[in-house]
């Protein structure tokens, strides 16, 4: 049976891949500035000195030179969509420079034609830019190419036959490859997230586990000193979850937890960050919660989570719970703040809130 996972933005994608992907560009910008250089070499052979060759190099130059450019450019190019667009304006000119290339050579010369083939396959398996956007220029440069070839006469005409269906061939199997590989890297990612988010949640509740909170609340209690703003953290511990346990089984502990959970977020402001600690405690960081701001949602916390029984299997379950609540003091580090919101918890009743 095969795994599903939850899909990845486009955004997220390509964030992901960015580093791969600019290495894999930068590949291709220096295959394609080496191929300039022979296919140069083929415009003087056939044109000589002439307004056409010199017209030609001049093309060629200048891709030569965006290929140099391009090649620095993407050492120091952050988001997606810029790399998107300057990769786009290279593809665009390198086939219209070839495209004009083959329109000037002989009409019995096909070779051109054997490098576009190589060209279209590479440029989808390559060339790191949305299949979506990639496959209007490429389109584009294979009708040219084909009506440009009722201009051309072949030695016989399977060859030219030939040519004509191994240029879209060619383009349709670079296509396949890349989509492929873009659904491969998209399903890796997935679930790499997937199992990135398993291992932070708590699986009875889904809210954070501890070493995601731990992570979470390191973070936003260094941002909340450095901005000198206040923060709190409050601890809630369900009275006798244990005995709950025992007699009701663990199934009906699970509801319990899940209710608590409910309970505890309808009273939380968006920015709190809620985990489960230990079996039967939960934690709420407060970001930009003075004493007092505390201490308010901490008895609305209070009273939402004990107010009404749990009914589970046609049985109701009472709710007792304790939280401690503190504020940070000037010194205090995170495990500090904690500390003292749990001797707070501990020195209240069964069925209260402390302040530290």
């Amino acid at each position: 049976m095969q795994t599903t996972y939850p899909e990845v933005s486009e955004d997220k994608y390509r964030h992901s891949f960015k580093e791969q992907d600019l290495v894999q560009a930068g590949v291709a910008v220096r295959v394609l500035m080496w191929v300039m250089l022979p296919m140069g070499f083929i415009d003087v052979l056939f044109h000589q000195l002439s307004a056409v060759t010199a017209g030609l190099l001049l093309l060629r130059g200048i891709t030569l030179l965006y290929s140099g450019w391009l090649l620095q450019k993407l050492k120091s190019l952050g988001a997606a969509p810029v790399v998107t667009t300057y990769l786009l304006r290279w593809v665009v000119l390198v086939m219209a420079v070839q495209w004009m290339s083959n329109a000037c050579t002989p009409s019995d010369y096909f070779g051109h034609y054997l490098i576009d083939i190589w060209g279209c396959l590479m440029i989808f398996i390559m060339v790191p830019i949305p299949l979506s956007i990639l496959r209007i220029p490429v389109i584009t440069f294979i009708i040219a190419s084909l009506l440009l070839m009722v201009f051309k006469h072949a030695p016989y005409y399977g060859y030219s036959l030939v040519v004509a269906m191994m240029l879209p061939a060619s383009a349709v199997t670079g296509h396949a490859i890349a989509s492929y590989v873009h659904r491969y890297r998209r399903m890796l990612l997935s679930a790499e997230k997937e199992l990135d988010r398993q291992t932070n949640i708590d699986p009875v509740t889904g809210v954070a586990n501890w070493r995601e909170f731990i992570r979470l609340a390191d973070t936003e209690f260094e941002r909340h000193k450095g901005l000198i703003k206040p923060i709190s953290i409050l601890v809630l511990h369900i009275a006798d979850f244990k005995k709950i346990n025992e007699d009701y089984g663990s199934e009906t502990g699970d509801v319990i937890l899940l209710e608590v959970t409910r309970r505890i977020k309808r009273v939380m402001r968006s920015y709190d960050i809620l985990a489960r600690y230990g079996s039967d405690e939960f934690c709420v960081l407060l970001p930009e919660a003075a004493a007092g701001d505390a201490q308010k949602i901490a008895g609305r916390t209070h009273s939402t989570v004990v107010s009404i029984p749990v009914t589970v299997n046609g049985k109701e379950i009472k709710i007792e719970a304790s939280i401690g609540v503190a504020t940070a003091r000037e010194g205090d580090d995170f495990s500090t703040l904690l500390h003292r919101a749990g001797d707070a918890r501990g020195k209240g009743k069964v069925s209260t809130f402390m302040v530290a």
